[in-house]
């Protein structure tokens, strides 16, 4: 691994990630992914590769990155890879010499054809459906890594508890939020834990009544989920829409079995697991999209967890099965797809 601060030889390529949140103590997903990516394609990073992430002016080195490569956002001699959102790579005025991905939004297609990086084939098909005409050999799929330093299979409680992660807001809807209220009305004896990612907004809306079955978590360090998840006999997934969901992979790594919705990424991610099929969600006055869960889609929901719960063969197939799928996140496998990426922008696209 190269020293932070070295002096770098000019025939090895300089690829930065640029950011201005890597020092964030934010429990959002690409908060997290940018510290993850930043810790395992440090630890590994090849000889004939410079990879740094840039950091704010006046911001200090976060704890636990002393082994990264942190430059300032403008720092001349880097190829720079844009992997969050639109407002980045505005300043890009180029058509060579820079990337993107995978976290990005669709609706504002970049202003030249430039390598790009997404999490998974459905991402991929509706990038290339969105962005009429964009050449798809640009596009290169590269998920989420999972650190398994720090998710692992543990001790469940003895009681059993469903867990399930996500938000309520920008969008009211796409987690899924309704799925674990219904469940805790359904399931009285079953302890169900929420974990969101900001305090949520729109709960008056999702859980209409007291319900004292159901535990609200917020803003959980990333630090303490392991330790949280490995205690689940159950992840309840309530998603509509994913790209490359790495809570539910996470959890799979710890061991625990997975419901959700065949819908998305999630069978890229989860196909071993429990997912359900034909589900759909209804149309209640225009608030946002996607609306809520039908009640006959919510009652799969229940069903699949009544059959986990008192199915413990099953269960135990599907923990083994979670793990093992999950393995397709591990971060020396994943850091192999982005150095083989950033060679190819070496390669072929830096000229």
């Amino acid at each position: 691994m190269k020293q932070t601060g070295t002096k770098v030889d000019p025939s090895v390529f300089s690829f930065k990630f640029v950011t201005d949140f890597i020092k964030l103590e934010a429990a959002k997903g690409p908060v997290i992914e940018a510290k993850i990516r930043a810790k395992w394609l440090s630890l590994l990073c090849p000889a004939d590769l410079n990879i740094a992430f840039t950091l704010r002016k006046g911001d200090t080195r976060p704890q636990g990155m002393e082994h990264v490569n942190l430059v300032a956002m403008n720092e001349p001699g880097y190829w720079n890879h844009y992997f969050f959102n639109t407002w980045q790579y505005d300043q890009e005025t180029r058509s060579r010499g820079w990337s993107m991905g995978p976290n990005i939004e669709l609706s504002k297609p970049p202003k030249a054809m430039v390598p790009v990086v997404v999490y998974s084939e459905f991402q991929k098909k509706n990038l290339l459906d969105r962005w009429k005409g964009y050449d798809p050999n640009l596009v290169t799929i590269i998920p989420n890594m999972i650190d398994r330093t720090l998710f692992y299979p543990g001790q469940r409680t003895g009681h059993p508890t469903v867990g399930w992660i996500g938000y309520d807001h920008p969008s009211k809807y796409t987690k899924g939020a309704e799925v674990i209220p219904y469940l805790a009305k359904r399931f009285p004896e079953v302890t169900f834990e929420m974990i969101h990612a900001e305090p949520p907004k729109f709960k008056h809306e999702w859980m209409k009544e007291p319900l004292p079955n159901v535990k609200i978590l917020t803003a959980v360090p990333h630090s303490r989920m392991p330790e949280i998840i490995r205690r689940w006999h159950v992840l309840v997934c309530g998603s509509k829409w994913e790209n490359c969901p790495s809570h539910v992979r996470e959890a799979m790594a710890c061991g625990v079995p997975v419901i959700a919705a065949k819908v998305a990424a999630l069978p890229e991610v989860a196909g071993s697991q429990m997912l359900l099929e034909e589900m759909k969600w209804g149309h209640p006055p225009a608030t946002s999209i996607p609306y809520e869960w039908t009640e006959p889609s919510l009652n799969k929901y229940a069903d699949a967890l009544s059959m986990l719960l008192n199915d413990s063969a099953k269960a135990s197939r599907l923990s083994e099965a979670a793990i093992k799928e999950s393995l397709r996140g591990e971060p020396h496998e994943i850091a192999k797809l982005w150095y083989e990426f950033i060679r190819k922008c070496r390669d072929q696209y830096s000229k």
